[in-house]
């Protein structure tokens, strides 16, 4: 299951730092950081499904009101599937970025966590299957895991919260003068890999649910600012294992 580390710091000229984990089925093709949907702006960017076609990870350079990005992670809650059939999780960060979450759309898939964020503000939605609920996230660091941020009855997040709150958050992009921001975070990442992946506490993770085999398919940095949003991902070779060297896309 996914796990998203974000700080928000109204205060930085690049408010929203994130550092996504994402947690898939290993054979599952999709594609790295692009512009894979023209039809919704040239301004769309994320991490592309081929499977279903939706995104994991959304940005909007030109979405009104200002830049903004989103990010999906599943919720363990076994529901009915609807008559029509369900409808891809990957549909609902698009939605956030452009044009708002579509509530037939939000109730027809399964349960999940959507964070939404933008340079003054970020909020969680969840779908249990019974009903919608949205809080705003307070200014700080946050882990975000299938519970919803901040569950310190997570294992993963009650080992390694504290140590993402001990180093500095990255302050800029990862390129550039301020790439180096990132090493913090960065090495506390690779840290947490001092537990198997199959581990509760794992955040690079292989994860048996539900019949399937999951597992940590890539790192994703996200810096997002008044400017637009800056993203960058590197693919793990092998699923639930970070490499030597991060080879960013």
């Amino acid at each position: 299951m996914c796990t998203v580390i974000i700080d928000f710091d109204p205060g930085r000229a690049w408010p929203i730092a994130v550092l996504g984990l994402r947690d898939e089925q290993p054979g599952r093709a999709w594609d790295p950081p692009g512009a894979w949907w023209p039809g919704l702006g040239d301004g769309v960017r994320g991490i592309h499904d081929r499977e279903a076609g939706g995104a994991w990870l959304a940005t909007n350079d030109d979405a009104p009101g200002g830049p903004r990005a989103a990010v999906v992670l599943n919720r363990r809650e076994d529901l009915d599937m609807p008559a029509a059939g369900w409808t891809s999780r990957g549909v609902l960060p698009l939605e956030a970025v452009t044009t708002g979450v579509d509530a037939e759309d939000a109730r027809s898939a399964r349960s999940w966590n959507l964070v939404e964020l933008r340079p003054d503000g970020v909020a969680v939605t969840s779908w249990d299957g019974s009903s919608l609920r949205s809080i705003d996230v307070a200014p700080g660091l946050h882990l975000v895991t299938h519970e919803g941020p901040d569950h310190l009855d997570v294992p993963r997040v009650h080992r390694w919260r504290p140590a993402f709150l001990d180093v500095p958050s990255p302050i800029g992009p990862l390129d550039g003068a301020t790439a180096a921001s990132w090493e913090p975070w960065l090495r506390t990442l690779r840290s947490t890999t001092s537990v198997p992946a199959d581990a509760d506490e794992a955040i690079v993770r292989v994860d048996d649910h539900d019949g399937l085999r999951l597992a940590s398919l890539s790192v994703t940095a996200l810096s997002l600012g008044t400017d637009g949003a800056v993203l960058r991902n590197a693919r793990l070779a092998e699923p639930g294992r970070l490499p030597e060297e991060f080879v960013w896309e």
